[in-house]
């Protein structure tokens, strides 16, 4: 079976967020389970720097009245072959996204994708497409090449990784693509990416079967829960999975110590003692260790966990490191608290994944109070280091945690339900009087070391929708 992934971002060449990941992890896993995989996305300039791909050939796309150059380049990674789409005039800038012409962007990616299938002579059974950046794809295919050759034979799915994000534009932006109007492109007035893709894919599908439901519904879907009630027999929820190759804790590279199940007694203890020191916080092994890696937004939660946090902190011993940007209020916030409890609260604002990796493996409780998580990995990569992640049961979180049960030790980790700062309160407090019971403690890290988020399952799990596509 043939497939080609679309998406606006894929590891290891260019990433924002969670969709990269699975960009990166997941052709790997349906290349293991017999699928002929490949992947396409913008060549941006941070990629084109490295002077890594090589030229395939090139197409045009009638865009604005002009005719706009689709270079077409390749690359291979862990045995993947990845295509990219190269336009200086929409690809060639710092950054990806925040561009006040994202909109003419990416349905100039949308259709230079379709063009360039032909100048690979790769045409897929399924093209897999990812997020509102690649939502026209769906309905140009229909509209534009319907009747042209082996197109007619490239079935669509569309996967939803953040709802949130839809890709709302004026309506005027169609008249410089050429599409023909229809009601699939329109959503309040504005042409939206993401609604054109649910209407018009051949199966939708999201990153969780709880987020699934969730989006079901006014509160968490903005706006589109009609149109994938309309999908509902097509719509479906598949869990992501994480890279267990590169989140290894008997293998990680940037761990001060390595461990496995079996050594994870030790190893915890070693990475938590080094991780404190590099720190400055007082190498006290006995009191439980937060950690949280996290972009410092209100989805994350952050709002719920700053009017308790003086409460937590003056309820125990426990210490806090916390890694991440965003809003400038939060990241004042966690200044001032590390000015205030200097012994107690560090926090590193920006992102490194190497300090982020010995946040993993040695903190011993990993916060993750989401207000919504279509997925989230972070939990899963904290479980497979034997921190025990405590979350909101929302979305992915709700799917991959269960929750300890102190009356038959069955557990991987800590959740409470309502979104409120009092239940993320009382289940921290919970959380470090379990850690004092050291057997009940040990226990649940081995229970949370032994769960399976390997891509494996999940994978198949695509591979049986292409099948029914």
């Amino acid at each position: 079976m043939k497939i080609l992934i679309c998406a606006s971002e894929g590891a290891p060449y260019a990433k924002t967020g969670g969709l990269a990941d699975v960009i990166g992890a997941l052709p790997q896993a349906l290349k293991e389970n017999g699928c002929d995989v490949r992947v396409i996305m913008p060549y941006y300039k941070k990629i084109k720097e490295k002077n890594i791909a090589s030229y395939c050939g090139y197409a045009y796309v009638r865009i604005n009245n002009r005719q706009e150059y689709v270079g077409v380049m390749q690359a291979v990674s862990n045995g993947i072959t990845y295509y990219f789409i190269d336009n200086e005039r929409y690809f060639g800038r710092d950054g990806l996204y925040g561009y006040d012409d994202d909109g003419e962007r990416f349905a100039y990616f949308d259709f230079a994708v379709l063009e360039a299938i032909k100048v690979i002579n790769f045409y897929p059974d399924v093209l897999h497409c990812n997020d509102w950046q690649t939502g026209l794809i769906p309905y140009i295919i229909k509209s534009n090449y319907q009747f042209y050759g082996y197109y007619t034979n490239v079935k669509t799915m569309f996967s939803i990784h953040n709802i949130q994000y839809q890709g709302q534009y004026s309506m005027d932006l169609l008249k410089i693509l050429f599409l023909p109007y229809s009601n699939s492109l329109e959503f309040n007035g504005a042409l939206n990416f993401m609604k054109c893709a649910i209407m018009e894919a051949g199966i939708v599908t999201t990153v969780s079967q709880t987020y699934k439901n969730e989006v079901l519904t006014p509160e968490y879907s903005y706006g589109l829960n009609d149109m994938l009630g309309l999908r509902y027999y097509d719509f479906y929820g598949i869990i992501n999975g994480i890279d267990v190759n590169k989140y290894n804790p008997k293998t990680d590279h940037h761990l001060f110590y390595n461990y496995d199940s079996s050594s994870v007694k030790i190893g915890k203890e070693e990475n938590k003692k080094a991780l404190l020191e590099q720190f400055g916080l007082a190498p006290n092994l006995d009191a439980p260790l937060f950690g949280l890696v996290s972009r410092l937004v209100e989805q994350k939660g952050i709002d719920l966990f700053m009017p308790i946090l003086e409460d937590v902190i003056n309820y125990s011993n426990a210490n806090f490191i916390l890694m991440g940007s965003g809003d400038k209020k939060y990241e004042d916030y966690f200044n001032a608290m590390a000015q205030r409890y200097p012994n107690r609260f560090k926090c590193y604002i920006g992102y490194n994944d190497d300090v982020a990796q010995k946040i993993y493996a040695g903190s011993d409780i990993f916060l993750m109070p989401s207000k919504f998580e279509p997925c989230g990995l972070g939990q899963m990569i904290a479980m497979r280091y034997g921190t025990l992640p405590l979350v909101r049961e929302t979305g992915g979180l709700k799917d991959t945690v269960e929750p300890y049960n102190k009356y038959n030790g069955k557990g991987t980790g800590f959740s409470f339900t309502n979104y409120n700062a009092f239940n993320l309160k009382d289940v921290m407090f919970f959380a470090i009087d379990t850690y004092n019971d050291k057997a009940a403690w040990n226990n649940l890290v081995k229970q949370a070391m032994d769960k399976d988020y390997s891509w494996n399952k999940s994978a198949q799990a695509y591979i049986d929708l292409y099948k029914k596509l």
